[in-house]
């Protein structure tokens, strides 16, 4: 974006501005304690002679400590404070035009529109500023990969659920392997929250009271054009010792201000760069494994100091499940690489607008054998942003599938008009919600849901390891995508959540600056588990036991893979009651 690359080299050259003033007015503060000890001088030599000849001796000693309004006429040579001047001058211009180009960014953010949401607004701000560094020191680094880290770091509060702050900020450094972990994650903090503010006052002349007393710090919104205004009035009152104090301190004091910001670009900067060995880490995981390594470790860390649910957090401490969840992440990088690679964030140019263009969205049909258990969660949980944008259920809860549901959905072609309750025929509300279950719309909590994989044993397996080997599992941009166990792989896979998995499509779409929408295709029977039919009611709706739900197909002018369908059946009509 054409607007933080404008605000970029600004404060780059801000920064080198303020630290030769800083340099200048050290120069002047020098030659004003030049005057203070020429003054001195010349008040010996006139109490020296003042014997012989007082009133000349007195006439002497006022002409050399009188001063005016003009630090020139106080003894600073003009060539020092022209040099000053033009400096001041630069560095009024370059403030203006940062208050300005800050302006443009938050517009071209879409700051009209976002309104109220600030956060919003600060940290599509900041990421555009990232991605603008990343640029300038040629880190190709997706945009949408850094949005997705600050969403799901410094701006997780906008939303629900995740670590303390405190907590995230220790295990993101330790993942990502910064040298300065409290340090450099404070000063993102700051720039999320204060850098911004920083920079829209650079250039604002601040009100500075005249008089003897040196202000404690010269921060980044203090003109300088206040500044000398403040030595000349000290001058004027025949404080030159002050009026030299004063630029001696200023001049120490700026750059303590010019460092802040520093600092908050260089740590920007250094995150990037980590954060790029990250996603290359995450893309170049290699084979399956049930040991971990150093890279496996630091993928672990960093995705539990990233990760905004505290249900996935909890669940990634055991080694097991660790080992497990870089395996699912292996797991889907070959599934969705297909179609994730066709637009690849980082091989090709980003447009400058936020919407993402066509394409880049893609939908997974997530197919599997499913249940449900008595623990709950909030519906949010299976919405990961800024990756994953809903995750739609199509059953109610505690109802089977056939395959004609799996293939519907599959297709993406499913009806809710179209479906039918087989077998046991009763459900609460009745009739059923004329929309399907979305977790995004949702505000309750809804049942744990387990996915089982299908394994050797099920006899679609071999159906479903020939469409994954020969990449016929999409549909356009709408992946098929079984939760599978590769050959020779039995053990690396077991029962995990929905959101276990959904977590690791999440990271894997990240890495490649993509979103999605997850469709789920499996049964969601209680399986033994306590019936809880008030609460199944409450989130959206149930069907008593035994109940499956079916689809009449409508007619699809798209070839059908008849492999698939025949794997479905396998898979899903079996298991009817």
């Amino acid at each position: 974006m054409a607007a933080a690359d404008l605000l970029c080299d600004s404060l780059l050259r801000w920064l080198e501005n303020r630290r030769e003033c800083g340099k200048k007015l050290l120069e002047l503060a020098q030659e004003l304690e030049n005057v203070t000890r020429s003054s001195k001088a010349v008040r010996v030599a006139g109490a020296a002679k003042s014997v012989a000849n007082p009133p000349v001796a007195d006439q002497a000693a006022g002409t050399a400590v009188s001063v005016t309004s003009k630090l020139v006429e106080a003894g600073i040579s003009r060539s020092t404070f022209n040099k000053a001047t033009e400096l001041i001058k630069e560095d009024e211009k370059v403030g203006k035009s940062i208050q300005k180009q800050l302006q443009d960014l938050k517009d071209r953010c879409g700051g009209a529109k976002l309104g109220a949401h600030a956060d919003e607004l600060e940290c599509e701000v900041v990421t555009q500023l990232m991605w603008a560094l990343a640029r300038r020191n040629k880190t190709l680094v997706p945009l949408d990969f850094l949005r997705g880290f600050n969403r799901a770091t410094f701006f997780r509060h906008m939303t629900p659920g995740g670590l303390d702050p405190a907590k995230a900020s220790c295990l993101i450094c330790q993942a990502l392997g910064l040298a300065r972990s409290p340090e450099i994650t404070s000063s993102l903090k700051v720039s999320a929250k204060e850098m911004m503010k920083n920079t829209g006052q650079i250039g604002i002349k601040a009100a500075v009271k005249a008089g003897s007393k040196v202000p404690s710090a010269i921060n980044l919104s203090m003109s300088l054009y206040d500044l000398i205004d403040q030595c000349e009035e000290l001058v004027k009152r025949k404080k030159v010792a002050e009026a030299s104090k004063f630029l001696r301190d200023s001049a120490r004091e700026i750059p303590e201000g010019q460092q802040k910001l520093k600092e908050q670009l260089d740590a920007m900067h250094e995150i990037i760069q980590k954060l790029f060995k990250m996603k290359n880490l995450i893309t170049n995981l290699g084979g399956y494994s049930l040991s971990m390594n150093e890279n496996g470790r630091n993928v672990v860390a960093y995705i539990r100091g990233t990760c905004r649910d505290s249900t996935v957090v909890s669940w990634l401490q055991g080694v097991t499940h660790q080992n497990e969840f870089l395996n699912l992440l292996r797991f889907c990088m070959e599934g969705l690489s297909p179609i994730l690679n066709k637009y690849d964030s980082s091989h090709i140019h980003i447009p400058e607008h936020l919407t993402r263009p066509d394409g880049r969205h893609i939908d997974i049909v997530i197919v599997a054998h499913g249940r449900i258990v008595d623990q709950f969660m909030p519906a949010g949980f299976l919405v990961p942003k800024p990756t994953i944008r809903d995750t739609i259920l199509y059953s109610p809860w505690n109802c089977f599938i056939n395959s004609n549901a799996v293939f519907g959905i599959a297709q993406g072609n499913i009806q809710v008009e179209d479906r039918e309750l087989c077998n046991n025929v009763y459900s609460e509300p009745n009739p059923l919600p004329n929309h399907w279950n979305s977790m995004q719309g949702s505000r309750h909590n809804i049942p744990l849901i387990l996915l089982s994989p299908v394994t050797p044993e099920d006899e679609a397996w071999k159906i479903f390891q020939k469409l994954w080997k020969n990449r016929d599992l999409n549909i356009k941009d709408r992946v098929i995508f079984p939760y599978l166990v590769p050959q020779d792989q039995v053990d690396a896979y077991g029962e995990i959540p929905l959101l276990i998995l959904i977590s690791a499509i999440s990271v894997i779409l990240l890495a490649h600056g993509r979103t999605a929408t997850v469709h789920l295709a499996a049964c969601l029977g209680h399986a033994g588990s306590p019936a809880m039919p008030e609460e199944w009611r409450a989130q959206y709706a149930y069907t008593s036991d035994q109940t499956y739900m079916t689809v009449n197909l409508r007619d699809d002018k798209r070839n059908v893979n008849m492999d698939l369908l025949r794997a479905l059946r396998l898979l899903f009509d079996s298991q009817e009651p």
